[in-house]
């Protein structure tokens, strides 16, 4: 499995490559008003407006607004999204026999983005279902308000 490793603050995350469109440095970003907290607002990526999720607020405490911060555009549908991370670690291909089930207690926290869990490194990795970090309804009412 191909994965790309990220980081947001205390979180170490692997998003499946094949969900992956690119990675760049952070674009300007407009806010929207009455967004959720975890939305950044929307950038314009390769000429198209694009909703940006930060995280480090969707999942953690911490927010990924750094001076170096990057974004990770995904799909997501027939959207695309970006992803605001704090550093892009690289891309690693591993075994999915090394990555566990979520343990019951976490099946409750965030069950539509986190897949598994594993060790990477002697590091725990989340392992993200990027197709599914915001709903199709949810992006379309953010990119048309």
């Amino acid at each position: 499995m191909a994965v790309v490793l990220v980081r947001s603050g205390n979180l170490f995350c692997a998003l499946p490559l094949a969900s992956v469109i690119e990675t760049l440095r952070s674009p300007p970003i407009t806010a929207v008003a009455g967004a959720p907290l975890w939305v950044q607002g929307v950038a314009v990526i390769r000429g198209a407006m694009v909703v940006v999720v930060d995280l480090g607020i969707l999942l953690g405490p911490g927010s990924a607004e750094l001076k170096q911060a990057r974004v990770v555009t995904l799909r997501v549908g027939a959207r695309v999204i970006g992803l605001a991370v704090e550093s892009i670690v690289g891309v690693r291909e591993f075994e999915r026999a090394l990555l566990s089930e979520l343990p019951p207690l976490l099946l409750q926290a965030h069950p539509e983005v986190l897949t598994a869990i594993g060790l990477l490194d002697g590091e725990l990795m989340l392992v993200l279902d990027g197709s599914r970090i915001i709903t199709e309804p949810e992006l379309a009412r953010l990119v048309n308000s």
